[in-house]
């Protein structure tokens, strides 16, 4: 996997372009900003609000958190380099794989996914779509910015979802606070 990921980022730099790299550091900026991270915490809470899912959030909010305490060690255990200076134009700490950007993309997609609050596949759907776009979104943005070979963003997609997705089950199978569904008359 070394070789493709090595013609992906030399492909990358030979195609790099002005806009889009501006592109891709104001979306590598907007997702290291606290700021970004308090704007989707409250959003998350309107949506809480408004459905009236409080008792849900424990599962959503557990997995993430066992996601990220689980993943943050790997990285030393990894201890992959992350694309030599000739090849990127951002520069991150820590070892390369698995990104961390991919982990917490799929991490939060599949965590609201399996949430149990939602009363319509529709909007399960819709909520879904909208995620791998974002994660599909991020990692595009941190190969192309140098900071990640490609095997980095899929183990940490593979990392993210299946912890996170695990997690969601496990809770729901050991009915912990937050794991039952609202009742619904319906569900389209």
């Amino acid at each position: 996997m070394d070789a493709v990921d090595l013609e992906i980022a030399r492909w990358v730099a030979d195609h790099r372009t002005v806009p889009l790299t501006r592109v891709c550091r104001f979306l590598e900026d907007l997702g290291t900003s606290w700021i970004f991270f308090a704007v989707a915490a409250l959003v998350g809470l309107v949506v809480v609000a408004r459905l009236r899912v409080w008792a849900s959030l424990p599962s959503v909010i557990g997995s993430m958190l066992v996601t990220v305490v689980v993943t943050g060690p790997l990285k030393e255990v990894f201890d992959r380099p992350r694309p030599p200076a000739d090849l990127a134009i951002t520069s991150l700490a820590q070892s390369s794989m698995p990104s961390s950007h991919a982990v917490i993309t799929s991490a939060a997609t599949i965590a609201v996914v399996l949430a149990p609050w939602w009363t319509s596949i529709a909007w399960r759907r819709v909520v879904a779509a909208l995620g791998v776009v974002g994660c599909v979104v991020s990692a595009a943005a941190m190969i192309y910015l140098g900071g990640h070979w490609l095997t980095d963003v899929l183990v940490g997609w593979l990392l993210g979802g299946a912890i996170t997705g695990g997690v969601m089950i496990a809770w729901r199978r050991l009915s912990l606070p937050g794991a039952r569904r609202p009742s619904v008359a319906s569900e389209r």
